[in-house]
């Protein structure tokens, strides 16, 4: 768990996550902590029935919780405050404790990181040891570059960016503020681009480039490729998962979120607020509208309107394939019973 610099009594934190307050004693919070691994300077939050028995046996500073639960912890010993939404009072808490982490926030660049002379680099930064920054790249206030990165030349990164040990920009990658690309990810990589000439493979040369928003985070091991000539596109506020695969010339929108081991091939188009759930895969050129939920493991061979729910392979409208697969058990008598009735009428 994260223990934070700033611990904050009872009376502090109820002015951060509102509710009501009702003290047993006076103590110090530092920490959000599980049930079992809670102790006098733990935060817990209660926000589900299933979790009531370990919070009940915690040891726990001081249990954040929903009203619903009041008779039950009455008669333990924590700090209790009753708000209607626990796990979003929480988390307002543990943003305060991280941007108050972030006001002290000082600027180091260590002395085995490579970086070209004519980097632009902001008044406050971090930047790990043997990251390499090339020619041309220009990164905004506040943002932390871990160590055994890689920055092309001429990239160009926000404010507030966080980039995690071994993460790798290609050339021209264009990164708002506050996106979080977490280890391994690669971004700009060449499209998979070939034509078959003459009986052999031809690169198609990619030259685009990766464009991300603002308020992105980008899970480990995620790879991004750039365009072939016109730009690949992230919108802003979407959330990728680990281990996806977005190729060449794609343009996902708003606030999308995209579980782990989606793959999208290159010039698919998602409108704003789609969710691909895990291992989606969705073929090239096609449009998947605002709005729209696949579910897990379907596979997207034509266009989705927008703010359906899909589902199965290929993915189609989900009361549809419930109904499918409802009916699949039977296959095997409904075809039986065909047979015979197919005989019977032979035999007349």
């Amino acid at each position: 768990m994260r223990i934070f610099r700033q611990a904050l009594n009872p009376e502090e934190i109820v002015k951060i996550t509102g509710g009501e307050l009702l003290k047993r004693h006076d103590t110090l919070l530092n920490h959000v902590a599980d049930p079992q691994a809670a102790d006098e300077h733990s935060v817990l939050f209660l926000d589900n029935e299933n979790y009531l028995p370990a919070v009940l046996s915690s040891s726990a500073g001081l249990i954040i919780a929903r009203h619903k639960y009041k008779s039950e912890l009455l008669n333990h010993s924590a700090n209790l405050i009753f708000t209607e939404n626990a796990y979003q009072s929480v988390l307002k808490l543990v943003n305060f404790w991280l941007e108050t982490e972030d006001k002290d926030f000082v600027t180091s660049i260590h002395p085995a990181a490579v970086i070209a002379p004519d980097v632009i680099l902001p008044e406050h930064c971090k930047i790990g040891a043997y990251a390499v920054i090339e020619a041309g790249t220009t990164l905004g206030d506040y943002t932390i570059i871990d160590p055994f990165c890689y920055i092309g030349q001429n990239c160009r990164l926000g404010e507030h960016c966080r980039l995690y040990a071994k993460v790798t920009l290609y050339e021209n990658t264009e990164i708002g503020n506050n996106v979080i690309i977490h280890s391994g990810c690669v971004i700009g990589a060449d499209g998979f681009g070939y034509l078959l000439l003459e009986g052999r493979q031809q690169k198609i040369p990619q030259i685009g480039q990766v464009i991300i928003h603002d308020n992105v985070e980008i899970g480990a091991n995620t790879t991004i490729d750039r365009g072939t000539i016109g730009p690949t596109i992230i919108g802003e506020g979407t959330k990728i998962d680990n281990l996806v695969q977005i190729g060449h010339n794609c343009v996902i929108g708003k606030h999308c979120i995209l579980c782990a081991q989606v793959g999208l091939a290159g010039s698919t188009t998602l409108g704003d607020y789609v969710c691909l759930a895990g291992q989606v895969g969705v073929a090239d050129h096609l449009t998947i509208g605002e709005g729209a939920v696949v579910g897990a493991q379907s596979g997207v061979s034509n266009h989705l309107p927008a703010g359906g729910k899909y589902f199965g392979y290929p993915a189609r409208d989900a009361m549809l394939m419930k109904r499918i697969m409802a009916v699949e058990n039977d296959l095997p008598e409904l075809i039986k019973f065909m047979h015979k009735l197919q005989k019977d009428r032979k035999q007349e």
